[in-house]
């Protein structure tokens, strides 16, 4: 495979490359909330992602998502309790009035680990269904669910001439009980991931990767997070092994309304770990 072939190959979310890409991820936050625009949080996210082909040129798609956060800002309320991003979009009693912004630890987050059935056709169309876990792996009381959380997913698609377009969706709700705080809530999100590669030549790429979320479980105003993004990357070689170097930067035109992202930026190392399928 050519370095622009294996960029491309990269830029696929259904890649048959055995790959352990790392997202250096700052965020810039907004909202209506007393100080909501002063917040900012940090984290790393790691994900290997490990494909088995199969006997009819399908592939089995493994893929793990191992968040580590830094300072992750939450709601402190008046009692002793911490209300996470998600819950300040869920509860209907959170105004001004009833806390202030603090930050949590650095922490391990909530583990995702994705299992899909599919691949890219001759004709270049990427498909794929499957199923999407979140563990309760978090470590910070202030942050975490306390949930496990699964649903579908569902990957479509193109490979084109210059370079691929598709999204893929899935639904995660929570299946084991209240959570870690002493409020009831449920879990209930449908994201839709997009993806876009323009090949430019030599390894490099434009591309955008926003993740659009719907919390059905957010009171009125605060359901809805979309990006609009665009970055670069550069595939290199180190002798036979490829590495990807990725930048992009997002603006949330639409987010929660108490509390949500405006801005991300995303520093991306993908490393191929095996080479085994390039030759």
């Amino acid at each position: 495979m050519s370095v622009d072939q294996i960029a491309l190959e990269l830029s696929n979310p259904l890649t048959a490359l055995h790959s352990l890409a790392v997202d250096m991820d700052y965020w810039t936050y907004q909202g209506d909330l007393p100080e909501a625009k002063d917040q900012s949080g940090f984290r790393t996210v790691f994900t290997p992602s490990w494909p088995i082909k199969l006997s009819n040129e399908k592939f089995l798609f493994l893929r793990a998502t191992i968040p580590v956060y830094g300072d992750q800002p939450y709601w402190k309320p008046v009692s002793y309790l911490d209300y996470a991003e998600f819950l300040i979009r869920q509860l209907p009693s959170i105004d001004e009035t009833t806390g202030r912004f603090s930050y949590g630890h650095d922490h391990l987050g909530a583990i995702g680990i994705d299992i899909g059935y599919g691949g890219v056709s001759e004709n270049g169309f990427i498909s794929m269904v499957g199923i999407a876990n979140v563990a309760p792996t978090s470590e910070d009381q202030s942050a975490r669910r306390g949930q496990w959380l699964i649903g579908p997913e569902l990957a479509l698609g193109q490979v084109t001439s210059w370079g691929m377009i598709g999204g893929r969706a899935k639904h995660l709700t929570n299946i084991d009980g209240d959570g870690a705080q002493e409020v009831d809530y449920d879990t209930n999100e449908t994201t839709l991931e997009l993806f876009f590669a323009y090949a430019l030549g030599n390894g490099w790429q434009i591309e955008s990767n926003p993740v659009i979320l719907y919390d059905w479980e957010a009171v009125s105003g605060n359901e809805w997070s979309i990006p609009v993004a665009v970055g670069v990357s550069k595939t290199l070689m180190f002798g036979k092994r490829p590495v990807k170097l990725g930048l992009e930067v997002q603006n949330f035109v639409m987010s929660a309304d108490r509390f949500g992202p405006e801005w991300l930026i995303n520093f991306n190392l993908t490393p191929v770990f095996s080479t085994e399928l390039l030759r």
